[in-house]
Formats: C-alpha cells, structure tokens, sequence
C-alpha cells in the first residue's frame, strides 16, 4: 500500500507565503507524510528567465518542507499550459508514488467536470465553435473560452484566470493518463496574479517587478525567510536574472542573423509572425518594448516571450512536437532531505521513466533522453550569461542536493 504522498507542480519564482499556504494545505488535506515537488526549469512558463536559477529555488522547496525535487526540463516549462501541464503530471504520475496532485486556482467551485468532459471528448458542436473563435483572429486560449462558454455559460470569465487554466490542464491530463493520483483542489489566497502591489500574500509577479524596479528590501520583507535569505544572496552575490539586457542582445542577435524562412521553423511559429518578430527587432530598443510590440490578440505576451526562448534555444518545429507526443524521457533529481531520499529508494522500484541525478546519464538512456538533456543544458547555459556573475559550464557537473 503506497504511504500518501502529495505532489505539486510549480516554479516558485520566487517562492512565497501563498506556495507555502499551498504546501501545508495540501498536506493537510491529503494527510500526506511526504511532499514532491516538480519544478520549473531556468526558463518559466511564462517565457522568461527565472530570477534565481533552479538549484536555488530548489533549495528553498527543501526549505519549507518539501521532501523531494524533480525537474522538469526547459522543452517543457517555458511552454503554454498544456504542455507544461502535461509533461509535469506525467513525471509525478511516473514515479509511482505520488497519491495526490495538489494545485491552486481561483475558483474551486466551478463545473470543472462538465468543461473536463468537453476537452477530453471534443465534441463537434466544440470543435466548430472553437474553430469560428479561432477564424476571428483570437488566441487559443481566448477561443477556448469562448467556444466553451456557448455550451457552459459563465466559464469564459473563469477560463481566463490563469491558474484556472493550469488546473484544468492538470485534471484533463490526469483523465487522459489515467494516472491513480486524485486531484486535490486549494483555493488560491491574496493578491491576484497580475497584482502589483505587496502585501503578506503577494503574488510572484508583484515580488519579481519590485525587484527589477529596484524595490528589493520592499521585495523581499514581504517573502518567508526561507526563501528571502536565498534571494538576497543570490542578488548580492551576481546570482539572480534582474536585468534583460544580456536575453534581448542575445535575441536580436539571433533574429537578425537568421533567414525569416529559419525562424519560421522554430517551435509554435505560425502565419508568418517570423517576419514581425524579425522586422520589430530592427525598431525596439528593449526586451520588453519588443515583446509588447509583437504582441496581439492572437498573439498574447507570454507566447511572444516563449517565441523568443524557442528561437534563441533554436527549438525546432519538429523536436518540439516529439517532445510534446512523447512526453519526459527520465526523471531528473534536484534536491531532498532524508525523507527523500526514501522516497527515490522506493521510486527506483516504481517509476516508469529512468531516475537520473546527472546530466550525463540522460545519453545512456537513449537519443531521445539526450536530447531533451541537451536543450536543458543550452539553456542553462543561457541563463548564465544573462546573470552578472555567470559561471560557463556549472551546470555539467553540478550534484544533488541532499539533507539529511
């Protein structure tokens, strides 16, 4: 009989009093005696870089609890929701031993089952009415909402909160899969997402933004000190992602340097979009004023953000759909205590993905391994040089962290 073990999937970036809200809830609630975590690669799903890189943010899991890190891979977490969603429940449905997905989101209380139904069955009134929205210039998200709301009124308005979103895509794929992990739903509390302003339950964002303005003692006062004392550091010390010059270098560079018909191959590019990407980087001055610029209705920030990622990594059209049909090839360790190292012992008899805690051990499971591992470490890489202090090539030999 598998002990209750709870999993969560997040970026914590940084880590805040409401992730640890989320963290005790959800142990609560499912009486686990263990906690794991997946965690967002250096780049996030939202298409930017992550302010402390994974080791770090890993470390403060360690901090408030958490027993066991797994990673999940940069082809993954700088993606749309569902593919995050996807790759991230099927590496804790793999191990065998997590008994419970905990998420947050908005609304807890909506018919989640009726519109889970619709997306897992597709039916064609659904998938005309999608295919209409999608005619009418809107982004997929936007059009799913839309055609959902034609068959379920109301759920536009929550489809658009994001974590509404994400969670959908948790228990769609939990349907799908068939993982034997039960959903555990926690209401999100304080700030909205988008929410600049601090409080004791700030949002990411709001905590990220004080920090690139300059803000930091405000910043960080308004985080736990398991994870303030982390970000201090790594600010101090050259060690966090607070400035996007060196990623927009990086970007024009690569963009001016590339054939529109080059860039048209990269991941998720279609309808020609390459030659705006390409044509606006020639007038903007910034990251962001290139991204806002780029931007539509059809084309929100955060797909213009992972555009660029994509294109820097130099993604591909091709290896971008493998990895979404085929989904993680191994499970990466990041980090655990005592307890943890327990639960990778009994997960050594249950996974169904190979267990890895070094990068070079992905190309001895096959190409396909090596592959994902190899995008992993370019974009570690990457992050590297966007910091202050960067270190060229930490990434190849660093080790578990471990707790005892």
């Amino acid at each position: 009989m598998r002990i209750p073990t709870v999993g969560i999937i997040a970026e914590y970036n940084p880590l805040n009093n409401g992730h640890i809200y989320q963290i005790e809830k959800a142990r609560n609630l499912s009486h686990a005696e263990a906690v794991v975590v997946v965690l967002s690669s250096n780049f996030v799903q939202r298409g930017e870089p992550s302010l402390i890189d994974k080791w770090a943010r890993a470390q403060t899991a360690l901090n408030t609890g958490v027993d066991l890190v797994l990673e999940l891979p940069v082809v993954f977490s700088a993606h749309n929701a569902g593919v995050f969603a996807n790759a991230a429940t099927d590496i804790l449905g793999s191990t065998g031993i997590v008994t419970h997905l905990s998420f947050g989101l908005e609304d807890p209380d909506w018919e989640s089952d009726i519109i889970l139904s619709i997306l897992v069955e597709e039916p064609s009134e659904f998938k005309s009415l999608l295919k209409d929205s999608l005619n009418k210039g809107l982004s997929f998200v936007e059009a799913r909402a839309t055609a959902l709301d034609k068959m379920v009124p109301g759920s536009s308005a929550k489809l658009r909160k994001p974590n509404n979103t994400l969670a959908l895509s948790y228990m769609t794929r939990l349907y799908q899969k068939k993982w034997d992990m039960e959903p555990l739903l926690i209401e999100r509390i304080g700030r909205g997402y988008n929410d600049e302003s601090l409080s004791e339950y700030s949002s990411s964002t709001a905590i990220r933004n004080s920090i690139f303005r300059g803000q930091i003692h405000d910043a960080l006062t308004h985080l736990p000190l398991e994870s303030s004392e982390i970000v201090k550091n790594a600010i101090t010390n050259g060690k966090a992602c607070t400035d996007y010059t060196n990623l927009w270098n990086a970007l024009r560079v690569t963009l001016m340097r590339s054939k529109a018909e080059e860039i048209s191959q990269i991941a998720e590019m279609v309808e020609g979009i390459e030659f705006k990407l390409k044509e606006i980087a020639i007038t903007s001055s910034s990251f962001q004023e290139w991204v806002k610029k780029c931007s539509s209705k059809r084309y929100p920030l955060g797909r213009i953000r992972r555009h660029a990622i994509h294109t820097i990594l130099g993604l591909n059209h091709w290896e971008n759909r493998a990895f979404q049909r085929l989904g993680p090839a191994y499970i990466k360790v990041l980090a655990m205590n005592k307890k943890g190292r327990q639960l990778l012992q009994e997960m050594k008899q249950t996974s169904v993905l190979p267990i890895i805690t070094r990068c070079g051990d992905a190309s001895r499971i096959s190409d396909y391994a090596r592959k994902i591992m190899n995008y992993e470490l370019l974009a570690c890489e990457l992050w590297e040089q966007l910091i202050p202090n960067g270190e060229f090539g930490k990434e190849h030999t660093r080790k578990v962290i471990i707790e005892e």
